[in-house]
């Protein structure tokens, strides 16, 4: 706690309409913390301000870690067996504040070994003194304290609280990206039931049997976001609707069409009969909730870059990239560093000649902190973003443009670059890539195996898959590495944003 007066001091109330908040965290930072904290245990705390990226959702506000600002020597009292900030330390804090550029300050401490995470008179006093000052010092971004512990009988636990505009709001989870994905719920607002675990353990046998049940309730417990719900994007879908997973976020603009039959898992003739299609991400909800009642589903028709959608995202352990455009790629990796939040891309290109196939291309891609921005890894072209992304005026003026420039004799790519026509992909290879990635994302959020490379490619239809898994490394001069965790902060860093000429919010669809 800070160094203040002794007054009494009132409970702080937390905010009674439901908001809430959670705090990401990069694996390696975590550990560091960790470290830090539980320096003096098992029976003394120690504490550090940290630094965060936030943004405000209708749900709440999302935290992001950035970095500690590690205590020198003389900044805490080791005389004590609580976390006491001394004055030297609270005014550095206070003058990081003023520099931070968009970023919040918080307080980060320990609780000896077996006392549980519940705030204290003393951790009421340092709080709300805390969250009012700050305030003021960062132009009012939100203030964040949490407590660690952790114990040979409970192990880790955790709770935390943020004060945002007026509000103190419960941070109900703590989910760390790294080689898994851990999501932890605050020790005061955990109220899981066993009953499910037994439902999925009994459905989900032969999961259970090579993973392990400990796996089952960490998937019964993810949040998955997946972008795309079509060829690829469906398949990936039922399979982790099958393996129990809790909840979905599903993103995908468009309706069924009748070619779609071949390779949208969910689909039916029925649903292509009648004036009007259903929209893809309908399906998928009704054929998540007929494997699994249980799934929590929450459906956009609409694009990743809709603010709608991100605010829904950020709650996600990871994503799955399941679609075939250049902007999408950019902003899984845009969130990868911003949010903290991984993804899975894939990708399926096929091609042919003489009515012959020569092309089976299935591409995989992670974006996470710790890699490569999608500039960084060549991920990007460039000139089919700019088609992605301009108005349908706009095309159409290009292609004259370059009509007219090849009547002249000129080089009509300067003004439209016609991309070569690619075969359509169909549903065996569709669904080939949407299972596989549905059990890297399996493996990712159990923590029981590893996607082998972090960018690779394979044709089934060439010789041993012709896998190749070029290196990955980042740009000198990028500063995506810079930017982790900045949050809506590293908003004008972001490499691709909602064009002007795109409806502003995504159409929710429905959410449970």
């Amino acid at each position: 706690m800070a160094q203040q007066p002794e007054v009494e001091v009132e409970a702080i109330p937390l905010t009674a309409d439901g908001a809430q908040s959670i705090v990401r965290i990069c694996s390696g930072d975590r550990e560091r913390m960790e470290k830090h904290l539980f320096q003096r245990y098992p029976h003394r705390e120690w504490g550090s301000f940290f630094r965060f990226g936030w943004r405000r959702t209708p749900w709440g506000v999302a935290i992001f870690y950035v970095d500690g600002l590690w205590p020198e020597p003389g900044d805490l009292d080791r005389q004590t067996g609580m976390t006491t900030f001394r004055e030297q330390y609270s005014r550095r804090a206070f003058r990081a504040a003023c520099d931070a550029q968009g970023l919040g300050i918080g307080v980060i401490h320990s609780h000896p070994a077996g006392y549980g995470t519940w705030p204290s008179p003393l951790d009421d006093d340092m709080d709300g003194y805390f969250g009012r000052e700050f305030g003021s010092f960062t132009c009012r971004a939100p203030y964040c304290s949490l407590i660690f512990q952790r114990s040979d009988e409970k192990g880790f636990t955790f709770s935390g609280r943020v004060y945002d505009r007026g509000q103190w709001l419960p941070v109900a989870e703590l989910i760390t990206v790294g080689p898994k994905i851990d999501r932890d719920q605050s020790e005061i607002l955990n109220v899981s039931s066993n009953d499910y675990i037994i439902e999925s353990e009994a459905t989900a046998e032969r999961l259970a049997s090579l993973m392990g049940s400990a796996s089952l309730r960490r998937l019964e417990s993810a949040v998955v976001g997946v972008i795309g719900c079509s060829g690829t994007g469906s398949p990936t879908i039922e399979v982790l609707a099958r393996a129990r997973v809790g909840e979905f976020v599903l993103v995908d603009p468009e309706k069924l069409s009748p070619s779609n039959l071949e390779r949208v898992h969910g689909s039916r003739f029925s649903h292509v009969q009648g004036p009007g299609y259903p929209f893809k991400v309908d399906l998928m909800r009704e054929m998540i909730l007929d494997i699994n009642p249980s799934a929590r589903v929450t459906t956009f028709a609409g694009n990743i870059l809709h603010e709608n959608v991100i605010d829904e995202l950020i709650r996600c352990n990871l994503l799955l990239g399941c679609v075939d455009s250049q902007h999408a790629r950019v902003a899984e990796s845009d969130f990868a560093q911003h949010f903290i939040l991984p993804s899975i891309d894939v990708g399926v290109r096929m091609a042919g000649t003489a009515g012959k196939v020569t092309e089976q291309v299935v591409d995989f891609n992670v974006f996470s902190p710790e890699h490569p921005c999608a500039y960084c890894g060549g991920r990007v072209n460039s000139a089919e973003l700019a088609i992605e992304l301009m108005t349908d005026e706009e095309r159409i003026s290009r292609q004259h443009d370059a009509e007219q420039a090849a009547a002249r004799g000129d080089d009509p790519d300067q003004y439209w670059r016609q991309q070569t026509r690619q075969l359509h992909t169909v549903g065996y290879l569709t669904t080939a890539a949407g299972a596989l990635a549905a059990g890297y994302a399996e493996g990712w959020l159990t923590g029981t195996f590893s996607i082998p490379h972090s960018t690779f490619q394979f044709d089934p239809s060439k010789t041993r898959f012709a896998c190749v898994a070029p290196p990955r490394d980042r740009i000198e001069a990028c500063i995506c590495n810079r930017l982790i965790g900045w949050g809506d902060a590293a908003r004008s860093y972001r490499n691709v944003s909602l064009p002007s000429h795109w409806s502003k919010k995504a159409m929710l669809r429905a959410k449970r």
